[in-house]
């Protein structure tokens, strides 16, 4: 998260982007961690949906410039899905 942190940061036309998208109290990094979270249960619904669909709605009103975002933005739903998934010591016993 803190490497896409940087990026925004030091890229005028990302950081513009973000401070449109984002609440006005909302810290950048809240910002993205609540993006991602969001991303994260749109993954849990892909079994029911088409993924193509799911990011068109997400993304297609971003204008070209903030596409840059979304590969790292997915990178970190997708991790937060596989670590709320991946089976523990706790989820095993369960079985």
């Amino acid at each position: 998260m803190e490497d896409l942190l940087k990026l925004i940061q030091n890229d005028p036309e990302l950081w513009e982007i973000v401070e449109k998208l984002k609440h006005q109290d909302q810290e950048p990094m809240e910002f993205i961690t609540d993006t991602c979270n969001m991303l994260s249960l749109e993954f849990e619904e892909l079994n029911r949906t088409d993924l193509i669909d799911k990011l068109a709605l997400l993304f297609g009103g971003v204008p070209k410039r903030g596409y840059i975002m979304v590969a790292p933005l997915l990178h970190i739903a997708l991790d937060m899905f596989i670590l709320k998934n991946v089976p523990n010591d706790k989820t095993l016993k369960e079985y």
